[in-house]
């Protein structure tokens, strides 16, 4: 009597979910879903790089990055670009256990924007200071990198 009792209470609660689940599929095929839209490409694209050293001059930052096959690229970041607006120039502050590393933000495949993810604290070892001689163009207004 007992078995027969509980074969019967599983079946009901078996069959209530097939019911349930066929109800609900129908539902589902007759609504559209509100996520179908045109299929639109961002126009935003970013490049991220290692960086090695940021060396801070009195006018820019010349950073030293990971370019390609074990080589060291050089970029001039101007300082007054940090300033400007809309600003071409962001710092993010470094989580602990990660490499400082550079993001290059385009627009439509134009430079829009650069963000240095770097240590707060300037003694530390990704942070230099450039020799007083060093001439670097600070008024350019374009972003000229080599991956």
């Amino acid at each position: 009597m007992k078995k027969t009792l509980i074969v019967g209470l599983i079946s009901a609660v078996l069959s209530a979910g097939f019911i349930f689940n066929a109800t609900a599929q129908e539902s589902a095929d007759k609504k559209e879903p509100s996520y179908k839209k045109e299929f639109h490409e961002s126009e935003m694209s970013y490049k991220n790089v290692t960086i090695y050293r940021v060396l801070d001059q009195k006018d820019a930052y010349i950073v030293m990055y990971a370019k390609g096959h074990r080589e060291v690229g050089n970029v001039v970041v101007p300082k007054k670009w940090y300033k400007s607006s809309p600003r071409k120039l962001a710092f993010r502050k470094l989580s602990t256990g990660m490499s400082p590393y550079m993001t290059v933000l385009y627009r439509n495949g134009e430079f829009e924007q650069v963000i240095l993810t770097m240590p707060i604290n300037r003694a530390d070892s990704a942070w230099g200071v450039a020799d007083s001689n060093v001439q670097v163009n600070a008024d350019k207004d374009t972003f000229d990198i080599v991956y």
